[in-house]
């Protein structure tokens, strides 16, 4: 590949938030739901907690990314109380952004909306940089997981980029 364009950067980034998910589910799994969702000091006290923010989180900016509006942001949201509903929800949410960003209709990109923030401000924001926010929420929340699976003598792996299994480049 010579160079990697915005839709370039989409696709990659899609495959590479499932195959991360992908591992970050399956360790979960292991150490059962009362360690998932106990209160261990996290942003949002419990692994459990903030797998429901990160999927919560996800379905606005996808919201913003197909339409241009989000829903009002409500910080209580449960999207699944329960892990296998909630993994369910994760895998499909997955593959709704990977549809999204593999689309052939790339016109959202010419888009520019306005926002309010969390701190009241509007600003004015190309919907590109959602998607970029979308992927960087991601990282950032998992490895505050990964973090509290490391103290727990889990070891999660490899985390970068350009050794994503299957890049679609």
């Amino acid at each position: 590949m010579a160079k990697m364009n915005f839709n370039d950067y989409g696709r990659a980034m899609a495959k590479y938030n499932i195959w991360q998910n992908g591992v970050l589910y399956e360790l979960c799994e292991q150490i059962g739901d009362a360690e998932r969702r106990r209160d261990r000091g996290m942003f949002f006290g419990s692994i459990h907690a903030t797998l429901n923010h990160l999927l919560y989180i996800d379905h606005r900016i996808l919201g913003i990314l197909k339409t241009g509006q989000a829903e009002p942001f409500d910080a209580r949201t449960i999207m699944a109380d329960d892990f296998e509903t909630l993994r369910k929800m994760r895998v499909e949410t997955d593959a709704a952004i990977a549809e999204f960003v593999d689309s052939s209709d790339h016109g959202w990109q010419d888009d520019i909306r306005e926002l309010m923030g969390l701190d009241g401000v509007t600003r004015k924001l190309p919907r590109q940089l959602f998607l970029m926010q979308l992927f960087n929420h991601q990282t950032h929340h998992r490895s505050q997981i990964t973090s509290e699976l490391h103290k727990m003598g889990l070891d999660y792996g490899i985390t970068d980029v350009p050794l994503t299994p299957d890049l679609p480049l």
